[in-house]
């Protein structure tokens, strides 16, 4: 009887294309939900057009954050891209980031309703400003794991990957 040696654990590995669909369903619904938030007041028919304009913070807001949204998603897009092959930590990890991403219309909203107001303008700044910070810092540990892992397609030149 021979002593067999024992083999390291095999991470499953997954194909991409769910997740690359999942999370661009995902990006479409966190901006669809950014418009949803622009209204204007009930009873503005005798002033439509003040009342268009009263809701600029709300119009502003909308702008940042969709272009927010769109540069996550290009970056998103451009790792996803470079992926031959998955691992449930990254699927986890993508998913985190994807739930920071899906939560920026609130803060939004927020900072929509509350930027002249002195205090609650801060605080919800503050709460905007720590979706956007985690949402970076999620994006870069997603594609800092990708590379560590060696989860990056072969045909991406090393330059490229840096």
């Amino acid at each position: 009887m021979t002593a067999q040696k024992a083999q390291p654990a095999q991470v499953p590995a997954f194909r991409t294309n769910r997740v690359e669909a999942f999370s661009d369903g995902v990006f479409a619904i966190a901006i669809t939900l950014l418009v949803l938030e622009l209204a204007v007041p009930a009873g503005s028919e005798h002033d439509l057009w003040g009342a268009v304009m009263d809701e600029w913070p709300s119009y502003l807001a909308y702008l940042v954050s969709f272009s927010t949204v769109g540069a996550v998603w290009v970056g998103h897009t451009v790792i996803t891209e470079c992926l031959a092959r998955a691992t449930p930590v990254l699927i986890r990890l993508n998913l985190l980031l994807l739930m920071v991403v899906s939560f920026l219309p609130f803060p939004t909203k927020l900072l929509a309703e509350y930027v002249d107001e002195d205090r609650p303008e801060r605080v919800a700044a503050t709460i905007y400003g720590l979706n956007l910070l985690l949402t970076a810092m999620l994006l870069s540990l997603l594609w800092r794991y990708a590379v560590r892992e060696g989860l990056i397609r072969t045909d991406i030149a090393d330059d490229d990957v840096r």
